[in-house]
């Protein structure tokens, strides 16, 4: 049998060691070695069995992180963007590890963000086929019908011929523009193409829940490390419970 390969790149960051970004910039200074041969390229294969080693010694895996963040609209989820908006990564500035997002909230979106460096972790709580749910508050222009409700619920077609999975949805405070929904999926833009597709355009878009995590009294721009009891999510189980009092960042709503 032909043994499973990844690039080394692709190896250090799943064992959530470091990103991929510091992967390649260690393997250009010459900091790793497998099977004791200095490595300077980032595609370099590695097998199950080789021994990985970073400034001589082996790396061992960081402390698994888990943070919720509300996630102010006027914040784009990436990293660094190239044409100077403000980023989810300006309100951790003064948190010290690597952390990546879990999923995505668009600029316009706020509401429940969750960052991890537990990439194994993410990927379970992502994989469609394990359907975690995400709950949303949304408010849409016009009232909606019970015959839009119908089609919710039971999956329609969005455009381009994508359809979704059945959903939970149901007004609040009984007006017809003010709704909470839950899917079980994370197509991209999922809940505002819901509502275009019906002539609603969402005006705004709150998640308040992902899987078992809840966004609780996180104010918009706070952010809080929490913990993971277990790492399959078809049945997730968390403690949302702090361990440090939720850290606030200024911003201006948009």
């Amino acid at each position: 049998m032909i043994p499973r390969t990844h690039n080394i790149v692709r190896i250090l960051s799943k064992r959530g060691i470091c990103s991929r970004k510091q992967a390649i910039g260690w393997v250009f200074e010459g900091r790793v070695t497998i099977n004791g041969r200095e490595v300077r390229d980032p595609g370099q294969r590695v097998k199950s069995s080789d021994r990985i080693l970073v400034d001589g010694k082996t790396p061992s895996k960081k402390e698994k992180i888990y943070i919720l963040m509300n996630k102010p609209r006027g914040y784009v989820t990436t990293r660094k963007d190239e044409r100077g908006r403000k980023t989810v990564y300006d309100l951790l500035s003064d948190f010290p590890d690597w952390v990546f997002p879990v999923g995505r909230l668009d600029q316009d979106s706020g509401g429940l963000l969750l960052f991890t460096n537990d990439t194994l972790w993410a990927d379970k709580f992502t994989d469609p086929r394990n359907q975690t749910s995400r709950t949303y508050k949304v408010t849409i222009e016009r009232p909606i019908s019970e015959e839009d409700l119908m089609r919710i619920r039971e999956g329609m077609v969005m455009g381009r011929g994508d359809k979704t999975r059945p959903a939970r949805i149901k007004i609040l405070e009984q007006d017809p523009t003010f709704l909470e929904i839950t899917l079980t999926e994370g197509k991209n833009r999922e809940v505002r193409r819901i509502f275009e597709t019906l002539g609603k355009p969402v005006k705004h878009l709150t998640r308040t829940r992902f899987g078992a995590f809840h966004l609780g009294s996180l104010k918009p721009g706070e952010w809080r490390k929490t913990h993971a009891k277990s790492a399959s999510f078809s049945d997730p189980q968390v403690n949302t419970e702090s361990r440090n009092p939720a850290r606030r960042i200024p911003w201006r709503s948009q």
